[in-house]
């Protein structure tokens, strides 16, 4: 990360909740207690949109705020608008100081049951047995491909379209399960909805993104029937399939007249609850269940969501919050206080209890124009030497889901220094949860200089400048000049010193370094960490294979580490290895291996780990495709392992062919040697797919088939309507 600083106009307010709980509670006085416990579920009429909604009343919340009524969250919410309006309005004017200071279709086809095939590639998921969703689905049976709004259903044997759905809707993801397809998809709403409640104060305005969650019965594969749609406001941040249990977590923020709805009806008071002190986004979780086509919803005022993992039994959403200007801010102001007299520092105390915080700053203003220079610059030294006192890194938070059917229990959070990499950067192992972070220690800087008033005159040049323009007929073309007329402005600024003014910024000091914190899931608190690692780094990939966790880091060359998380109180590394370049995906092979997809300078790379010994880990292959790149590299779903086969498939992009996917990229890695065994032709390549000795390679358009032993192509479905 490059060393720079952060001043007020680069950051934003809202990511800073969860940090001034001392301002919201002068903002936001209310109380709103619990207002239900009950776990009987209670049945709501059947949908319109097919299947039954399931309200289970949220248990085990403690002090967290409920709602007795639509109108009471309405008006928190606009309490909570009141606070956001602040912020921005201290952050605008505190950016203008500093700003002065410094600137200066086929036949019918019915599935039946086929000869058991062993070889069936599955979507790349984190998870065995949490299936992702994705653009391509198959089993033996049926390829299912998602082509922007359409999704082509494709049979396996007859080499042929067998159906078309049409959605006019952007499709995010697809699972296959059994006899089901389910089709997420993305919109936005065009037209204001105004929910029928007695209070009339709400509205989803358009442009609001809204989840679409279809489900069909795919038995008839060339005839597909829609059992259940389900639409849910908000924009999705990922979903997950745990059995026959789907489950779909959205994210939308929070303003003063906004409700997420579930098939247009508001959501449920009874599973809403607000989690963070200042929440600045709904989120969302729908629980369906595709054997019974019943739903649950639950929803949670929180500061959003950057990324989601699932294991068997727990869904976490990670919400990343920055260090910024207003955290810096307050504790400035509050610092102020510590040296100044009671009378003075109580009032002070006062104003930022009730969110008037440019006001608590004029009168320490006040309070340091009464000093003499050089107590002024004394009282300065001190009260920046205790801002900084303590480490200030970025943070994210976990919120923590037990998840079991269509039940999800809120079991809590806990917040860890640094922000993530990706999914991959988070895992769960028994008890515990392990993630990695990179972050940046920061520093506050407080100036106490003369406010500078630019007044400005403008002077006036004018130029005159010819364009020449090219008129051409049937019969000759005529050249033409066109005068025109330029007025020059030139700004003169005479400058005003006025009264000084106190200015706070946060700055980036010393180098990124990495952290691994183990987490007890039963305490939700840190037990171990290994804190500092590969400072001026960042972290590129991580895997936990076992109790070993992999993570690579890169600057200049690429550290593979293997960190032994066997004690969760004392992680550490066991060793490490240094090589060219850097792997932005790590997948685990047989026989202790490790493969690394990755870069070295603007060649794409592939490396082979041996692992068996993680205290003296090598490299014992690798492939350079000169100048080229993979899609792989940002989108693990599209990294195919035919384990039977050994042999990993990537779709593969050659610069060479002037940036144009150019087919699929086979490689073996037999014998604990990898070896390029060909490239499958086909442009556009997005996905690999097998089953059993056929592969598929897939674009929005095309499905070409292959031999898996010869690479002979086969033949091709093209995907239309």
């Amino acid at each position: 990360m490059k060393r720079e600083v952060f001043i007020t106009l680069a950051i934003m307010s809202l990511v800073v909740g969860a940090s001034i709980p001392l301002i919201m509670s002068g903002i936001l006085k209310e109380t709103y207690g619990p207002v239900g416990t009950s776990t009987t579920p209670t049945y709501g009429l059947s949908s319109p949109y097919g299947g039954q909604q399931v309200n289970i009343s949220l248990t085990n919340l403690g002090d967290l705020r409920r709602f007795s009524s639509y109108e009471e969250l309405a008006q928190y919410l606009r309490s909570l608008m009141s606070l956001n309006t602040l912020v921005n309005q201290l952050v605008h004017q505190h950016n203008l100081r500093l700003t002065v200071l410094k600137g200066i279709a086929g036949e019918g086809y019915v599935t039946t049951q086929q000869e058991i095939i062993t070889s069936i590639s599955k979507t790349n998921v984190q998870v065995e047995g949490i299936d992702e969703p994705d653009i391509v689905k198959n089993n033996a049976e049926l390829i299912v491909v998602a082509s922007d709004s359409k999704v082509f259903v494709v049979s396996v044997q007859r080499k042929t379209v067998l159906s078309v759905l049409i959605l006019d809707e952007y499709v995010r993801g697809l699972f296959l399960h059994e006899n089901k397809l389910v089709v997420i998809t993305e919109t936005y709403v065009r037209y204001p909805i105004t929910p029928d409640l007695e209070c009339r104060c709400f509205v989803v305005p358009p442009g609001t993104p809204n989840v679409n969650t279809y489900v069909y019965d795919i038995s008839n594969a060339s005839n597909p029937v829609l059992l259940s749609r389900i639409s849910v406001t908000g924009s999705m941040l990922s979903s997950r399939l745990s059995g026959n249990y789907l489950y779909v977590v959205t994210n939308t923020l929070l303003n003063e007249s906004i409700i997420p709805l579930i098939n247009e009806e508001p959501a449920p008071l009874e599973t809403l609850v607000v989690v963070d002190v200042v929440p600045n986004s709904y989120t969302l979780i729908l629980a369906l269940s595709l054997d019974e086509l019943n739903y649950t919803t639950y929803t949670f005022l929180t500061g959003g969501g950057s990324w989601l993992y699932m294991s068997l039994n727990n869904l976490y959403v990670a919400r990343e919050t920055r260090f910024g200007f207003l955290d810096a801010y307050v504790r400035t102001l509050k610092t102020f206080t510590n040296y100044l007299p009671n009378e003075t520092a109580n009032k002070i105390i006062e104003l930022i209890h009730k969110g008037w915080l440019d006001v608590a700053r004029e009168k320490i203003e006040d309070y340091l124009l009464r000093m003499d220079e050089e107590s002024r610059r004394e009282l300065l030294s001190k009260v920046i030497n205790e801002v900084n006192k303590e480490p200030k890194y970025d943070s994210t938070t976990f919120y923590v889901f037990s998840v079991e059917g269509l039940t999800i229990s809120l079991r809590g959070s806990f917040n860890v220094s640094g922000h993530l990499l990706d999914q991959f950067a988070m895992e769960e192992a028994g008890n515990y949860f392990i993630t990695a972070t990179t972050g940046s220690n920061y520093s506050v800087v407080i100036l106490f200089e003369p406010l500078i008033k630019t007044y400005t005159t403008v002077s006036k040049e004018i130029e005159t400048h010819e364009i020449v323009i090219q008129e051409c007929s049937v019969s000759e073309c005529v050249m033409k000049k066109v005068p025109v007329v330029i007025n020059l402005s030139v700004p003169q600024a005479p400058y005003e010193y006025t009264r000084p003014t106190l200015i706070v910024y946060v700055s980036v000091v010393g180098e990124t370094s990495n952290n691994v914190f183990v987490i007890d899931l039963t305490s939700l608190q840190v037990v171990g960490s290994l804190i500092g690692l590969a400072r001026g780094e960042r972290i590129y990939s991580a895997r936990l294979i076992g109790n070993i966790f992999f993570l690579v880091t890169f600057r200049q060359v690429d550290p593979l580490f293997a960190i032994d998380v066997s004690d969760p109180s004392n992680p550490h590394v066991l060793g490490f290895l240094k090589i060219p370049g850097f792997s932005e995906y790590l997948h685990p092979l047989p026989k202790n291996t490790l493969l690394g997809i990755g870069v070295e300078g603007p060649n794409l790379k592939i490396s082979l780990f041996n692992v068996s010994d993680p205290t003296n880990m090598s490299e014992v292959s690798k492939v350079m495709v000169y100048s080229a790149w993979s899609q792989a590299l940002h989108d693990y779903h599209a990294v195919t392992v035919y384990l039977e086969k050994e042999i990993v498939m990537i779709p593969l992009t050659s610069y060479v062919t002037y940036h144009v996917p150019n087919g699929a990229l086979v490689v073996s890695y037999r014998n604990n040697t990898l070896r390029v065994e060909t490239i499958l032709p086909h442009e556009y390549c997005l996905r690999i797919a097998y089953v059993g000795n056929e592969l598929f390679t897939i674009s929005l358009n095309l499905i070409k088939i292959f031999d898996a032993n010869t690479y002979e192509e086969l033949g091709q479905i093209i995907l239309e309507k």
